[in-house]
């Protein structure tokens, strides 16, 4: 099996959504984006790695990012550790193979890995700010106010929706029906939009674990009873139904079909998980999208890609209006 095979093969396992479009990327760009997404998707393990203390995820993390930036494999001893702490699963596979990950990442264009270590830099300073926060006290913990939820969700997802951009544009100057600055800038809407999904989706899982992504006036209260953030939640899920309204903007102004299809399945996605959310009585961890959904979303997304006249079609067909916002 080759390097590129056995890549691809490691993303199915790790996220099998993102797989669905990132096999249908044009080659210029497939390769490159499959990387850094598992680069994201090995440090994010790492700093999920609660076995480990804190302080040592932190320089772990710190040193990752500096074997990206020299070109030099990872500390062999600190990934054994992290290995070690992993239960079986395709996370533990990811990091077994991290030396192949890293060769990989050596081959894609310069100016690829240039941008790889800028998204990855950007990601991984919000995943130390994250352990900091969260893991350095005891009890519940909250983000204290908006503007810190939206510089985390830019960290971990903004900056994504930024280096996609950039990749695309490299590989084909005239990419988007927008002007570059324009696309950058809903880009960056776009993945925060899809984070902002994740900790709506896991907020009663994060608030057993002590973490509260959104900002409520008494965290500690929140953690006994979720349904009583609901209004704030509510808030939240009216925030990324606009971004996500930001992140079809983007799509309609992508050139390439198969671009087009890669960014219409997370959208879609993103706003059927927004619905099933929304339409549950509680707020409760556990909602997924269907498989059979997913497939009916393939087809949408597909006829989207060559056919612009449905895009409209499509809107009508998944979009919802936003929840009402807080007062």
């Amino acid at each position: 099996m080759s390097g590129k095979s056995e890549l691809l093969d490691l993303l199915k396992g790790v996220s099998r959504s993102f797989y669905i479009s990132v096999r249908f990327l044009p080659q210029p760009i497939r390769m490159t984006i499959a990387t850094a997404y598992l680069l994201a998707r090995a440090s994010d393990t790492i700093a999920d790695t609660n076995q480990l203390p804190p302080a040592d995820r932190i320089e772990f993390l710190h040193q990752f990012l500096v074997s990206l930036l020299n070109g030099r494999r990872l500390n062999e001893l600190q990934l054994y550790s992290c290995l070690r702490a992993q239960p079986e699963g395709p996370e533990k596979m990811l990091l077994s193979r991290m030396d192949m990950v890293f060769h990989e990442f050596s081959n894609i264009p310069p100016t690829h890995r240039e941008l790889t270590v800028e998204v990855l830099t950007q990601i991984i300073r919000g995943q130390t700010l994250d352990i900091s926060k969260f893991e350095t006290k005891d009890g519940v913990t909250g983000l204290k106010d908006d503007a810190a939820l939206e510089e985390y969700t830019y960290f971990v997802g903004g900056s994504v929706g930024e280096f996609w951009t950039k990749v695309c544009f490299l590989a084909w100057p005239s990419y988007g029906r927008l002007p570059e600055s324009e696309m950058l800038n809903s880009g960056k809407a776009f993945g925060k939009g899809l984070q902002l999904i994740n900790i709506l989706r896991d907020f009663p899982r994060d608030l057993q674990a002590g973490r509260c992504y959104l900002p409520v006036a008494n965290p500690k209260a929140v953690a006994q009873n979720p349904n009583s953030a609901r209004k704030e939640w509510e808030w939240w899920r009216c925030r990324a139904s606009v971004q996500l309204e930001e992140a079809w903007h983007y799509l309609s102004a992508v050139r390439p079909w198969r671009v087009r299809f890669a960014c219409a399945m997370p959208i879609l996605i993103g706003i059927r998980t927004l619905r099933l959310l929304g339409e549950a009585t509680e707020l409760a961890p556990g909602f997924k999208v269907s498989r059979s959904e997913v497939h009916r979303m393939m087809l949408w997304a597909a006829a989207i890609a060559v056919f612009r006249s449905l895009e409209k079609a499509a809107f009508c067909e998944f979009f919802q209006p936003p929840a009402k916002p807080r007062e």
